[in-house]
């Protein structure tokens, strides 16, 4: 079924599909370029043989060694169909320091898969009607999930506060 839904997206977005894919076992895939990762979301959601009324998540991918010749991160999001009962993915690359369409209009549970996504890998998303943190603190340095995150960085990088009454250990020893 997944597979019909590729070709109808397909179908309709022309030569704006760079690639499809059925990696595995994972969802049946399309790549789209950033600029028309919005415009996926809203033809699976709106096509009447699509029908994508459930979007299930959106996360960032970090490939630092594919720079500097391709982009270093892929965004995917997954939407289902509850009625046509397939899923698909749709995956985009964008640059370190780059931006990709926000999709929060079009689905409203993508609000928190890319604040997510901005805080742990730096991704921006554009568009967003409230782009900050959400995970970590505002004083946080980095983006801990990115592969080049160093691993011995002790954070928090703020002053550890004292609560006069509660014994509990300073953290990192």
């Amino acid at each position: 079924m997944s597979k019909a839904a590729v070709a109808r997206l397909s179908a309709i977005l022309g030569s704006r599909v760079l690639g499809t894919s059925a990696p595995g076992a994972a969802d049946d895939e399309v790549r789209v370029a950033p600029a028309d990762f919005r415009v996926a979301a809203e033809a699976l959601r709106d096509d009447v043989e699509l029908a994508c009324d459930h979007f299930l998540d959106l996360t960032a991918v970090d490939y630092p060694e594919r720079e500097p010749e391709r982009p270093r991160f892929d965004v995917v999001f997954r939407v289902r169909s509850t009625t046509k009962r397939h899923r698909i993915s749709v995956r985009t690359e964008v640059q370190d320091g780059g931006e990709v369409p926000s999709v929060v209009s079009v689905w409203a549970g993508a609000n928190w898969a890319e604040r997510e996504a901005f805080d742990m890998f730096g991704v921006r998303f554009a568009g967003h009607p409230d782009l900050r943190r959400i995970l970590m603190y505002d004083e946080f340095v980095g983006h801990p999930l990115r592969k080049d995150y160093p691993i011995d960085r002790a954070q928090p990088l703020v002053p550890y506060r004292e609560d006069p009454g509660i014994t509990k250990l300073a953290p990192f020893g």
